[in-house]
């Protein structure tokens, strides 16, 4: 209780621990308190009955020049262990299979074979690619976006480049107005294809969206993709590693339950925040500057010291998605072809959508071949994740375990009509989970993940800031700037030690 760290970092997700590698990298004395037993958040892993589940299924991209997991691997001199994909994802609709090439011409291509569109196709395509490498690339330069004063404004402007004007003006064009200029709005199936592209990384269904972030979510697929081996948490432990080699520190169980500003002691201008949790024996701490990493809406729950964010994300307390998820172990054999060239991804879209607020597609990922800390060769593991609406409304009621089986039951049959190689007879052990177990495990609210839907948005300038009405709280994750996915969440923790150090020197 007497120790007073340098900084407290609330939450262990890939957005506070960017922030926490940066600052113990600046000579500051780090503290990360995480409520649960591993490190990573919603983007982590958990072992059950010798196995390792991801939490979800999910692609990983952002490591190429100028991406956000490559600055950090290149400015923090971090290896992380990656397998390197050839396909990136395949999607199954309409008893159409869509192959999400790599290479953008082959993905116009496909495109075109699969929804028509001709030359139109291509503009829109060879649109997008422009508006998504150019929003990465304006992201890493403008480090003090959203504008809070006008010195932010002006510092954006001294980076500002020509190409960049281009970027502004779509930025207040939705992607909606967009398709009916080129007329690519009649076909409905291509619609359709769009808006479930767009919830998995966007987290809308909306084609109300701004181009400039409906580009960024669609060419995902067209980015390099990777798998961790080991699972997703070692990402995260590779982090963390580096920080604790910096003298940073990881405290697990350790539920942030109360965060409140007090007087400095020792007479020193300025305050000092007092954190309490609940940890049965170390349940208080102090620091100078403390890190965010909670949703917006778990974080002014625990605190009354921040009355304008609280006033703000009231405005978002609807619409946020919730999720099913599932991990299914499959026994295989190693030596059929579809083992070794399968594609790790896939959406399959979905006649009905599913009950009980259920998405209309799904999302897989299998696990890596050549993985075997996840999984004994001859043996696979899938995850699969679709979008439950209003989460709030799954409890532990006399109906919950009935609304549990009864998913599964459809995602398995799903599975055995889309996939030759998946039969029930195969499996060796499942699991789900619901908005239920993502409260529990994680602590969001409501269970809810993914982030606040890029449709809330009409522009990036209206996106929250990483920076609170407070000085010396900074806020990172998914419900700030730039937004959900794992390259826009490191990006946000890096900037977010960026700002606070030169607001200090300003």
């Amino acid at each position: 209780m007497d120790t007073i760290w340098d900084v407290v970092v609330i939450g262990s997700g890939l957005g506070g621990l960017s922030s926490a590698l940066s600052l113990s990298e600046k000579g500051q004395k780090v503290l990360v308190l995480e409520k649960g037993t591993s490190p990573g958040g919603c983007a982590s892993s958990f072992k059950k009955n010798g196995y390792v589940f991801e939490s979800g299924a999910t692609t990983l991209v952002g490591f190429e020049p100028g991406l956000p997991l490559h600055t950090l691997s290149k400015e923090f001199q971090i290896q992380f262990p990656l397998f390197s994909l050839n396909r990136s994802m395949v999607v199954h609709m309409n008893g159409k299979t869509i192959e999400r090439f790599q290479d953008h011409t082959q993905w116009i291509g496909e495109a075109k074979r699969v929804f028509g569109g001709g030359l139109r196709m291509d503009v829109f395509w060879k649109l997008c690619f422009f508006l998504s490498d150019s929003l990465w690339n304006l992201s890493a330069r403008y480090k003090f976006f959203p504008f809070t004063n006008f010195l932010d404004v002006w510092k954006s402007i001294l980076s500002f480049r020509p190409l960049d004007l281009i970027v502004l003006i779509f930025s207040f064009i939705s992607l909606k107005t967009t398709l009916k200029c080129l007329g690519l709005t009649k076909n409905k199936e291509w619609i359709r294809f769009l808006e479930e592209q767009l919830l998995i990384t966007n987290q809308t269904a909306s084609v109300k969206v701004p181009l400039i972030f409906a580009s960024a979510g669609l060419t995902y697929p067209q980015l390099q993709n990777y798998v961790v081996k080991g699972g997703m948490v070692s990402l995260a432990e590779t982090i963390l590693q580096k920080i604790e080699t910096n003298g940073g520190k990881i405290l697990y169980q350790q539920e942030v339950t109360h965060l409140n500003k007090i007087p400095n002691s020792n007479g020193k201008k300025g305050t000092i925040w007092e954190l309490h949790t609940k940890h049965r024996k170390h349940s208080q701490f102090r620091a100078r500057l403390v890190v965010s990493n909670l949703p917006i809406w778990n974080l002014t729950e625990i605190t009354e010291d921040l009355p304008k964010l609280k006033k703000i994300t009231k405005k978002f307390e609807k619409g946020i998605w919730g999720a099913f998820t599932m991990g299914i172990v499959i026994q295989t054999n190693p030596k059929e072809e579809w083992t070794k060239s399968e594609c790790l991804h896939h959406q399959i879209h979905l006649k009905n959508g599913l009950p009980f607020g259920g998405g209309n597609s799904i999302f897989i990922s299998l696990s890596h071949p050549e993985d075997l800390i996840r999984s004994p060769n001859g043996i696979r593991i899938l995850s699969l994740s679709t979008h439950i609406e209003n989460p709030e409304t799954w409890v532990r009621d006399v109906f919950y375990q009935e609304k549990k089986r009864k998913i599964e039951s459809i995602l398995i049959q799903t599975l055995e009509t889309t996939f030759p190689w998946f039969q029930r007879e195969t499996i060796l052990f499942k699991h789900s989970a619901t908005p239920v177990t993502w409260k529990t495990w994680i602590g969001r609210k409501f269970g809810r993940v993914g982030g606040i839907p890029s449709s809330y948005f009409l522009n990036p300038f209206r996106m929250l800031s990483n920076r609170s009405e407070e000085p010396n709280l900074l806020l990172t994750g998914d419900t700030v700037y730039p937004g959900q996915g794992i390259p826009a969440v490191v990006l946000g923790g890096l900037h977010a030690v960026e700002q606070f150090f030169e607001r200090k020197r300003g």
